[in-house]
């Protein structure tokens, strides 16, 4: 998600810089790339907001002071990390310095964005599970917060939504989303929201809450910019309208209150740091493209590189031929006027042809070279021996490669991020091999699934709180007990499938009657395809259709029988009046095997 605008001079701190304006690699660093402004969390008192949050003007100052920091000093980063995760990096505005007749190719890598999409993939490819659990009241089913989550989840997509906020995890170290109510309706919605457009104010204490929120943004409609400004507060939502620039005056437009009685506005983190997934790999990402970009200029220089020549070039073979006219005949020289002429003779003389020294083709692409006699002080003549040859220089292609691949490992070791292409990755895809490949992975997994779920323990906390209010559902809320601390959130590493493995895994554990048919049908969901709820759907409706079939063949079994004994419709188990030429008891024991 890129900035919320149509005004492409909008948000431009960092997103178009100037072309050759960035020292890549050859300038001098001072400390790190981004400065502590750049990166850190709001802050403030409880005290001091409870003092001014109902002060218009002294709560609009301090709104305006946080709006205008972040846009000066926190928005430059995002938006450049931002342009690494579509690739527009840091190469297409190096100061190389070149001159013009050199080769100046600008190589930019996609690693940026395939280490974040293999993460984001890893963590949430597979939809995260919600189930629920009251560890304190076992009757407590949770029947009617699961049914309104569920719903909530399913109209939401909430599977896509979880992808998109760990996109914008992965590229900026944080991630926000925004609870709502559309007008018009009760039901509550949730979407992602641009981190470059976006922040929190936090309280200073060792618990901190969210204070208020921000979410701002440039308008362009013809001719006409402003910023939109949005506060969120835990009551209510102001909007404001600014100038073209987020400093300038602001108008307060609308008021409206929501019923969520916190910040609707979460704020998840990566790390504690707020760094990205890439973020500190980002000098090895520029030595890449500048690697990439300079093998390129060689192999360009090299295709058009100078040619030196020793020797005198020759101009002509050092031949004769006649020389012709304009009209491609022959021309001599007249023996009566002595001017020239197309005619062999005059008079019965013949004309001399006029000779010219025979010039090279230089169409034949061949180079005609002549010795260079060089004279020596004492007057002796001193041959110099032609040559031509193009002016290059070795490319060391091995050790170039080595330097590369030597970037691509470190990239990758220290992002945790496994290599696909290699070869060795896809050799062994068993379980065990599998999981030692991604257990750097799992690491990074299991920092960042601690932050998220806390997250979303938030976004469940108040939806369960918007649904107890609307008081038209089955959740409730009291002081000992909110539904949503007894949610369960379960994440399932999205690894490549072993069908086979799984599929014997299975066997084995049924074989041991010790696992139930609904353990089993989760194991086996990612082979079929089919949820495991629905599976076992099918399954009783097949043996619902199979009991059916079962009793409707044996009544037509007793049905024939008694017509083949000639009892009719009524059954008499006792002998007297059985038929004579039936056995005593036989048909009552049939009947009493089809009651058995």
């Amino acid at each position: 998600m890129m900035a919320e605008t149509n005004d492409k001079t909008a948000h431009s701190l960092s997103i178009n810089p100037e072309p050759n304006s960035i020292s890549l690699l050859n300038g001098k660093r001072y400390g790190g790339r981004y400065a502590f402004d750049t990166n850190q969390r709001y802050s403030i008192p409880q005290a001091t907001w409870d003092a001014i949050k109902d002060t218009p003007a002294a709560f609009e100052k301090l709104v305006q002071w946080y709006v205008n920091d972040h846009y000066t000093n926190q928005l430059p980063r995002i938006l450049e990390l931002e342009r690494y995760y579509q690739a527009d990096n840091n190469i297409h505005y190096w100061l190389s310095n070149k001159k013009s007749h050199r080769a100046d190719n600008r190589i930019s890598s996609a690693l940026a964005r395939y280490i974040t999409n293999i993460q984001v993939g890893y963590e949430f490819g597979t939809p995260l599970t919600f189930g629920y659990q009251n560890k304190d009241d076992d009757t407590d089913t949770g029947e009617g917060p699961m049914q309104a989550l569920d719903d909530f989840n399913q109209t939401n997509d909430e599977p896509y939504h979880e992808k998109i906020m760990g996109k914008n995890l992965a590229n900026a170290g944080r991630a926000y989303e925004l609870l709502y109510v559309a007008d018009g309706s009760k039901d509550p919605r949730v979407t992602a929201i641009d981190p470059n457009s976006t922040f929190v104010v936090w309280s200073t204490d060792v618990e901190p809450v969210e204070l208020f929120a921000v979410r701002y943004y440039v308008v362009k409609v013809a001719d006409e910019t402003n910023y939109q400004v949005e506060v969120y507060t835990d009551k209510n939502i102001y909007h404001f309208t600014a100038g073209e620039e987020p400093n300038s005056d602001w108008i307060l437009t609308d008021t409206e209150e929501h019923f969520f009685q916190q910040v609707p506005l979460t704020e998840y983190s990566l790390n504690e740091e707020r760094v990205g997934a890439w973020e500190t790999k980002l000098d090895e990402i520029d030595a890449y493209d500048q690697a990439l970009s300079e093998m390129a200029n060689s192999q360009e220089d090299f295709s058009n590189s100078m040619l030196m020549i020793n020797g005198k070039v020759a101009n002509n073979s050092g031949k004769s031929e006649q020389k012709l006219g304009p009209d491609g005949q022959p021309v001599y020289i007249d023996n009566v006027s002595g001017g020239y002429t197309n005619e062999s003779t005059t008079n019965g003389k013949s004309n001399a042809p006029v000779m010219v020294e025979k010039v090279l083709d230089s169409n034949t692409n061949v180079l005609y070279l002549r010795p260079y006699v060089q004279k020596n002080p004492n007057g002796s003549p001193t041959i110099v021996p032609t040559s031509a040859a193009y002016l290059t220089k070795s490319l060391n292609a091995s050790e170039w490669q080595i330097y590369i691949n030597q970037l691509l490992s470190d990239i990758h070791k220290d992002t945790n991020t496994p290599d696909t292409t290699d070869q060795n990755f896809a050799a062994n895809a068993s379980g065990v091999a599998m999981a030692y490949k991604l257990w750097g992975s799992d690491q990074e997994m299991a920092m960042s699934e601690t932050l998220y779920q806390r997250g979303i323990r938030r976004r469940l906390r108040l939806l369960m709180t918007y649904w107890s209010y609307l008081k038209n559902n089955d959740v409730t809320i009291t002081d000992e007990n909110n539904p949503a601390d007894n949610v369960t959130i379960t994440f399932t590493p999205n690894l490549p499938k072993n069908n086979q493995e799984t599929m014997t895994l299975i066997q084995g554990l049924n074989q041991t009657g010790k696992f139930s048919a609904e353990t089993l049908r989760n194991l086996a969901e990612p082979i079929t395809g089919v949820p495991a709820d629905q599976e076992k759907q099918q399954v009783d409706d097949e043996s619902g259709d199979q009991d059916e079939r079962t009793t409707n063949m044996i009544a037509a079994a007793q049905a024939k029988l008694q017509n083949v004994n000639g009892v009719g419709d009524s059954v008499d188990n006792g002998q007297e009046g059985a038929p004579e030429d039936s056995p005593t008891g036989q048909t009552g024991q049939g009947e009493q095997s089809d009651d058995q």
